[in-house]
């Protein structure tokens, strides 16, 4: 969930840095009149707009494939925005609490015990593997996850607990 936010957070930093760069080109022909050193500012600022956007991209792939850099780098963004929008709020810009409180749900969403587990941020300790009583019935084989220690069924082919892939 938080990848593909971060995708599209990325997609519109991206179009949004391209078009302050065609903004700085317009501005170095003097079709709207400023300082031709303006240029150069819109064009800068453009770029670090794409670079920021790239970033979002890595975070992404991290959130993705369950890096447990990108659940500590997803938490500082979280709360450095919860500061930011609580300044802001504060200072009478209510439109900030969307923001807000999107922040509070990535945050309440990061510390669920399952997502901590799928990026290795909570392990838990590996459970013995029960000993079969002998009877004549056969049972289903109990297999645990060798990444959180959970339970599955033998036919699971992830982790109903952490979402790893069960080898």
């Amino acid at each position: 969930m938080l990848a593909v936010l971060h995708i599209l957070q990325a997609i519109l930093l991206f179009f949004g840095g391209v078009a302050l760069i065609a903004l700085g080109a317009f501005i170095r022909r003097d079709l709207f009149g400023p300082p031709r050193l303006l240029h150069g500012v819109v064009s800068l600022i453009g770029v670090v707009v794409i670079v920021i956007g790239l970033l979002y991209l890595a975070l992404a792939w991290g959130l993705w494939t369950g890096k447990g850099w990108a659940w500590i780098l997803s938490l500082a963004l979280a709360v450095l925005g919860l500061i930011v929008y609580l300044i802001a709020l504060v200072r009478g810009r209510f439109v900030t609490i969307v923001l807000l409180i999107l922040d509070v749900i990535i945050l309440y969403y990061l510390f669920r015990p399952n997502v901590r587990a799928f990026f290795g941020e909570q392990k838990t300790p590996p459970q013995p593997t029960p000993v079969a009583a002998s009877t004549s019935q056969p049972t289903p084989q109990t297999r645990f996850c060798s990444n959180c220690g959970a339970p599955t069924q033998g036919n699971e082919k992830f982790c109903t607990h952490c979402g790893k892939p069960i080898s």
